[in-house]
């Protein structure tokens, strides 16, 4: 058996791995389809009195937490993606650490819920914000333990250097330290709404962890993309930024 596994590890990885891969996506499908349901246009315009003023000012906090949650549970989508496309094979374990960041991926519905009750400037949205980001920080957590523990018990890919995992850890930590962080801003000034603004930080620390010298020495790709590519990369990016941005444009009402 230990002989057809290092022979084969593309057909152990396929026997071993694709209920766990299948429960995953299953599960990530049904939290984002969960999440719009917090999008009820009856209780929007029963709550607006007709109004197009009150309409946006009851429908901004929702629409921005959805598409807050929405980003950040497809980026830990993305991450799981590529964790386990580079894992060979699991155990047990492995799928007990899994289980426990689908865990907290399926309560992402519940604390998004409580964050697009209130307003960012109520005096009580620091408390929701705080259930938020520990549910986030905690995902991002079992996430990272559950790569950890596969490269520590040699479940990946022999490929991948050392640098490589490093790397990868490093870059699964991001978001977690940054909601941290965003925590401390929306209890220290949470007249100004600092914790959801604090994770405009996480774009600038995976650029900084990808500027690692280690990291880049060991890079098989190009790091001078051509003009095409900058403009899919530009073209990926501006859809969020204009719904981001005209979610928090509705928080203003």
């Amino acid at each position: 058996m230990k002989d057809k596994r290092r022979q084969n590890p593309v057909l152990m990885k396929e026997k071993e791995t694709t209920r766990l891969i299948g429960l995953s996506d299953g599960l990530f499908a049904t939290v984002l389809t969960l999440l719009v349901l917090d999008l009820r246009i009856p209780d929007a315009l029963s709550s607006s009195d007709g109004s197009i003023n009150g309409f946006i000012k009851w429908i901004g906090p929702h629409l921005f937490s959805y598409l807050l949650t929405f980003l950040v549970a497809g980026t830990y989508w993305l991450a799981h993606h590529r964790d386990f496309d580079l894992i060979v094979h699991s155990d047990r374990r492995l799928l007990g650490y899994n289980l426990l960041f689908l865990l907290f991926i399926g309560l992402l519905p519940f604390s998004t819920a409580t964050i697009s009750l209130v307003g960012l400037k109520s005096d009580i949205y620091r408390f929701y914000w705080a259930i938020y980001s520990v549910n986030i920080i905690f995902a991002g957590l079992m996430l990272t333990l559950t790569w950890i523990y596969a490269v520590s018990h040699g479940f990946v890919n022999p490929d991948i250097t050392r640098e490589q995992s490093r790397h990868i850890t490093m870059r699964r930590l991001v978001i977690p330290a940054i909601f941290l962080i965003s925590i401390g801003m929306q209890f220290l000034y949470p007249q100004d709404a600092l914790g959801p603004f604090t994770l405009l930080l996480i774009p600038a620390w995976l650029g900084l962890v990808d500027r690692i010298p280690a990291y880049k020495g060991s890079q098989t790709q190009s790091t001078n993309p051509g003009q095409a590519e900058l403009l899919w990369r530009v073209a990926s990016i501006l859809p969020w930024a204009v719904l981001i941005g005209l979610a928090v444009w509705t928080l203003s009402f």
